[in-house]
């Protein structure tokens, strides 16, 4: 095993050839299951992508589903389709390109001029990323080809992804395959002037020619309780693609007229971006037949509920609460009213002594029902006695020996950290100590507003209960209001 540490990560655009390599297998047949309910080979749910199943071993890997890490397929797209995500970018470079040889709209002084401006602000050390913008932007302006004489015409965008050419005659409609044409014609060398590494992105992979098909467990199917199976949303997506895919073929093999394929071309396109995005402005989203929304690959990563925010930044935990704020003068800055129905519920882990055995022995006898009391006994071997299942408590109480954990109720003085969200800097959570109170709202002082930048219409804000003695104390020392009074922002 070589062992390093990663230097820098670089991004870039999947060739067809590289899909076709890393995919095991070509994904043809719309179907999924046979009557038997066994994948299909070359359908979407192909047992060489994977599997789900805890009986079956992975055709390509020969593991259980435990640890296949899944295997990707490949479409071969009839004809090509431009992605959803480049648009933007395509329309850039067909504007800053010519029309006829595929060249950079500048002179070439310019272009060794601008080449010599981007390695000497490398030489310097100095952002050179402003000088891309000026290169594009001249060369959009100009109208005729300087290495060719070609006019070249304007080039509009109808969303989302239909190139239209003003020309003296009219609008002219580029097809996906005219667009990649004129992409593959740009030079590696006019790319590095656009801000695009040849090696990584050439342009024309930004119009689809093969569509990787992702593992099975990427989209698992879900067996329902009638033994009918649920499949993924994006699986659907995948079987409206093979078959509009594969009617077109058979048109194109057939010599259908040039109406019914493209026709079937923009449906084919349809359906690659609503895959790829289904919140895509000026289309329609796909639908469930139900009028349920799909729910594809840009809604799996993006927003709150998406893969980064939801899966990645953020974390669930215990021994939190979280309600409604409202105001208190009468307790101090550093204190937070918490209420009596949270604060039985919410746990603090207190060790057993000489000096606390008698406390704690009370709090025991109260159980988990009468405030203040206990909810668990936690016996040196981990072994837990939940207090709510004991009928005589007496006996646990008189039973609990010096090192056994009682976790007992929240009382008033115990240090909780309290949060409101968004946390944008470190006074977004502080320490507080509890006082326990009616009703059922955290109170706070009005002066502890500003660093929470917190009001009453309705906020909330989020208590965390430190679960060890060392917790507690960094709490104390480093996060309890009066320590952050004055602000970090000055020093």
């Amino acid at each position: 095993m070589v062992k390093g540490s990663i230097a820098a990560i670089k991004f870039g655009i999947l060739s067809p050839d590289f899909i076709r390599k890393m995919a095991v297998a070509e994904i043809q047949n719309p179907d999924t299951y046979d009557e038997d309910g066994s994948p299909i080979p070359t359908g979407v749910m192909d047992p060489r992508l994977g599997t789900l199943e805890p009986g079956q071993r992975c055709k390509t890997c020969g593991n259980t589903y435990l640890n296949c890490p899944g295997h990707f397929g490949y479409i071969e797209l009839a004809v090509p389709v431009i992605h959803i995500g480049f648009v933007k970018t395509i329309q850039e470079l067909l504007r800053s390109t010519c029309r006829s040889c595929g060249r950079l709209l500048l002179k070439n002084e310019a272009i060794e001029n601008y080449k010599r401006e981007i390695e000497k602000h490398k030489a310097e050390g100095r952002q050179y990323r402003h000088i891309f913008y000026k290169v594009k932007q001249q060369a959009m302006a100009t109208t005729v080809c300087p290495h060719c004489g070609e006019k070249q015409y304007k080039l509009d965008l109808e969303k989302p992804s239909t190139f239209l050419e003003v020309t003296p005659q009219g609008s002219v409609r580029l097809s996906a395959s005219v667009v990649r044409q004129r992409l593959e014609r740009i030079t590696n060398q006019d790319l590095e002037l656009l801000d695009i590494d040849p090696e990584y992105a050439r342009p024309e992979w930004m119009v689809l020619t093969v569509l990787p098909v992702p593992p099975v467990y990427v989209r698992p199917s879900i067996t329902l309780e009638t033994g009918y199976r649920s499949e993924d949303d994006l699986t659907h997506k995948l079987v409206d693609i093979l078959r509009v895919n594969k009617r077109l073929k058979e048109s194109m093999a057939a010599g259908a007229p040039s109406p019914v394929i493209a026709e079937l071309a923009d449906l084919l396109q349809y359906h690659v971006t609503t895959y790829i995005n289904n919140e895509t402005v000026g289309i329609s989203p796909a639908q469930h037949r139900s009028g349920r929304i799909l729910k594809t690959l840009a809604q799996r990563l993006k927003g709150k509920e998406g893969r980064f925010r939801l899966n990645l930044s953020g974390k669930r935990v215990d021994f939190s609460a979280r309600t409604v704020i409202s105001p208190d003068p009468n307790i101090d800055i550093d204190e937070v009213g918490v209420p009596l129905e949270i604060a039985m519920q919410l746990t603090v882990p207190e060790v057993v002594n000489a000096w606390n055995r008698e406390k704690l022995k009370k709090l025991i006898r109260n159980g988990p029902d009468k405030y203040p009391g206990a909810k668990y006994v936690i016996k040196p071997d981990k072994k837990m006695i939940r207090l709510k299942f004991v009928h005589n408590l007496d006996e646990v109480a008189e039973s609990i020996e010096d090192g056994w954990i009682v976790e007992r109720h929240l009382m008033d003085g115990d240090i909780v950290l309290f949060n409101r969200q968004p946390s944008l800097h470190r006074v977004s959570i502080m320490a507080h100590r509890v006082r326990v109170l009616p009703y059922k709202t955290f109170r706070l002082n009005l002066a502890v507003c500003t660093p929470y930048n917190a009001d009453f219409d309705g906020d909330e804000m989020n208590l965390h209960v430190p679960q060890s003695e060392e917790a507690q104390a960094e709490a104390r020392l480093l996060l309890q209001v009066q320590r952050n009074i004055i602000s970090a922002r000055y020093g």
